[in-house]
């Protein structure tokens, strides 16, 4: 009887641990991706810095041509480690994407609903099941759509059976 309920709740939990598996295969991609290539821009950087002051040497002791192969090795690890660094602070991080809405939930209030007691606090909360009923095919999908309406002829039968067993009781 509460077979199909907690399949549906097994599906729900199913459903939210996949979105959060994914969620954190994408996050951490992200993170790799951005710190190899910091990682990469700041080997780079201190070539050029090293190339440049070796650079710089050259240039200041004998003033011959060497200094501007060295300035050109430099240069170009200079614009290599700017290159790399500009996708690391370019690129945002992804947004998290919204988790996946529970199916269960609305049909799990109306079976709560069932769960109040008496026979006479059911017929008394009545108003809160027919709100909790009516606005289920209105903003719901199909799968809620069908627990809503076996768990309104679950109620129906309990209702019909309770009934019949009162009258009987009378005549």
């Amino acid at each position: 009887m509460f077979a199909p309920l907690v399949n549906g709740v097994r599906a729900d939990i199913d459903r939210q641990i996949d979105w959060a598996k994914v969620e954190v295969h994408r996050q951490t991609r992200y993170t790799v991706m951005i710190g190899v290539l910091a990682a990469m821009a700041a080997v780079a950087a201190l070539g050029a810095i090293i190339v440049g002051l070796i650079a710089l040497y050259f240039w200041l002791a004998p003033q011959t041509s060497p200094f501007t192969a060295l300035g050109a090795i430099g240069g170009g690890l200079l614009l290599l480690a700017l290159m790399l660094f500009v996708p690391v602070f370019v690129w945002r991080r992804p947004r998290i994407a919204s988790r996946p809405r529970l199916q269960i939930t609305q049909p799990t209030a109306l079976f709560r609903t069932l769960r109040q007691g008496s026979y006479d606090k059911v017929m008394a909360g009545s108003d809160q099941t027919l709100k909790l009923a009516t606005s289920a095919p209105r903003h719901s999908s199909r799968p809620v759509l069908l627990g809503a309406l076996v768990l309104a002829a679950i109620m129906g039968a309990i209702a019909g059976r309770r009934l019949q067993r009162r009258a009987s009781l009378f005549n």
